[in-house]
């Protein structure tokens, strides 16, 4: 059984939330998630959120607090166990995709009651079902 990390930012701001728009070649094309990604090997939680953040906002995360955290199985290519922390975040500006060729196509400050109708992952929902 191998183990994934991944760090993620919930940044509000005036009722909007800043979400990230998986690319078309991930596992779930033109999703919308929160911004983060993968541990890499040796990082710390809020390293990983501050490099992640910034590769698919092109802002830069501070005041990080653990706001979240939840795991489970899949077998999808063989059995792991995901664990994701999510961390609030102060993120302030105009997001702009940083990284070419990465998991993120977009990214926008969304307002909070546009949620429901857009094609998410489980993960913003079970996030933003505890700040509402």
């Amino acid at each position: 059984m191998r183990t994934r990390v991944s760090v993620y930012a919930l940044a509000l701001h005036d009722d909007h939330v800043l979400l990230a728009q998986l690319a078309q070649h991930t596992f779930r094309p033109g999703c919308w998630t929160l911004p983060g990604g993968t541990m890499d090997h040796g990082e710390q939680p809020t390293e990983t959120l501050v490099r992640e953040a910034f590769e698919e906002t092109g802002l830069h995360a501070s005041g990080l607090e653990l706001f979240h955290a939840e795991s489970y199985s899949e077998s999808e290519g063989g059995l792991y166990m995901k664990v994701q922390l999510v961390y609030s975040a102060h993120m302030r500006g105009e997001p702009l995709v940083q990284e070419v060729g990465g998991t993120t196509s977009g990214a926008a400050w969304v307002p909070r009651g546009e949620l429901a109708s857009m094609h998410t992952i489980p993960l913003l929902d079970s996030v933003m079902a505890l700040v509402r």
